[in-house]
């Protein structure tokens, strides 16, 4: 085992949160998980374990909720998600990995800002924003693993369904974690050993956590909820940065 003990610790606590937050919303597992444990281990590793993780996660969630996906969204959005995603894993394996924590950390804490004072919306955008939606969702989880902000926010100014968001989002992730596997194996970065070996610990506990949430789903207060959330992604982001400071 590659990893000592508190970086197991670690692995199993952050996982479990951000698979229940999954389970519940149908997003947010990359957002809890990638800023907590990219104080235990680098991104090049962080990011392609979990896009191994998440690929199982999102195909569960994903086949639970396939009566609600809006296809024509995912028809706007994927083509260029893919050429997204190309871009930012071209630049995560060149890039040194600590220069992307404040970045990063910067971008999560803005999202958990803009998600406090969220409104619902009242008007909605045209379709043609999901070109450009598909295309900065792909390149932010490409470099960073968090594609996940841009993907709700968009689906958000086109819907209030909420079943509708969630399960369009999981249909997204769906296709983006398939695609990242690839363009992480051709880059060389899923072939590190402790990728492997953090996927094994992971994935357990991403069973439990997504059974857990999906119970949990309906009886919980959605605004409550979503309070928590952002609470947690401004403590996670700025955690990074005062890391680097």
């Amino acid at each position: 085992m590659p990893f000592p003990p508190e970086t197991i610790a670690a692995l199993v606590l952050v996982a479990l949160a951000a698979y229940v937050i999954v389970g519940i919303s149908g997003f947010g597992s990359a957002l809890v998980s990638i800023p907590l444990l990219a104080h235990f281990l680098p991104l090049t590793t962080v990011l392609p374990m979990l896009v191994l993780v998440d690929f199982t996660a999102t195909l569960t969630n994903g086949f639970k909720f396939r009566r609600d996906i809006d296809v024509k969204e995912l028809k706007t959005i994927i083509p260029t998600m893919c050429v997204g995603i190309v871009i930012g894993v071209i630049m995560l394996s060149r890039l040194p990995g600590t220069a992307l924590l404040p970045p990063l950390g910067l971008s999560i804490a803005a999202y958990g800002l803009y998600r406090l004072r969220e409104p619902i919306a009242k008007t909605f955008v045209s379709p043609r924003w999901g070109y450009l939606t598909g295309l900065a969702g792909g390149f932010s989880g490409g470099l960073f693993g968090i594609g996940g902000p841009v993907y709700a926010t968009y689906l958000s100014r086109r819907t209030n369904d909420f079943a509708k968001i969630r399960a369009t989002i999981s249909a997204i992730f769906a296709v983006s974690t398939g695609f990242r596997i690839i363009a992480f194996l051709i880059s060389g970065l899923l072939l590190n050993p402790e990728v492997l070996w953090g996927a094994v610990i992971v994935l357990p506990v991403m069973f439990i956590g997504l059974s857990i949430g999906h119970r949990l789903h309906g009886k919980l207060n959605r605004k409550h909820l979503s309070v928590f959330i952002s609470i947690l992604l401004i403590a996670s982001g700025l955690s990074l940065v005062m890391r680097m400071l």
